[in-house]
């Protein structure tokens, strides 16, 4: 895969943009990215450490989901070939890779068609 042809997430926090992350492989229904850490993005990556750890040694993933899906950090994803954002993240981190999962709740997925009727017409 080209670098150009890549899709890159931008992970946000809130409005404001923390690290990039660029698609290099993708296994329905996980997507497994570089990281490539903006500022802002040292503060959050104990948060999802930590929540991961919990996630091993209990042997349940509550908390990484409730941490990661941004009721916590409110983290969403802006994906490089546009459409209307990612609310519903868990990332998985592995040094300076991460492990991906996203979903659209029922709003986004409604905003999602939309956009592509809107980019089917131009």
């Amino acid at each position: 895969m080209n670098e150009e042809d890549r899709t890159v997430f931008t992970l946000l926090r809130g409005r404001r943009p923390i690290a990039e992350l660029v698609v290099v492989d993708d296994y329905f229904p996980r997507t497994y990215c570089e990281i490539r850490a903006l500022p802002g993005f040292e503060e959050v990556r104990p948060i999802l450490e930590k929540a991961w750890e919990m996630v091993g040694s209990q042997a349940i993933i509550r908390p990484l989901l409730h941490i990661s899906r941004a009721r916590l950090l409110r983290l969403r994803l802006q994906p490089s070939y546009g459409g209307p954002l990612i609310k519903r993240v868990m990332l998985i981190l592995d040094g300076d890779r991460a492990t991906l999962r996203y979903s659209y709740g029922r709003l986004g997925a409604w905003r999602l068609r939309r956009w592509r009727k809107h980019v089917d017409r131009e």
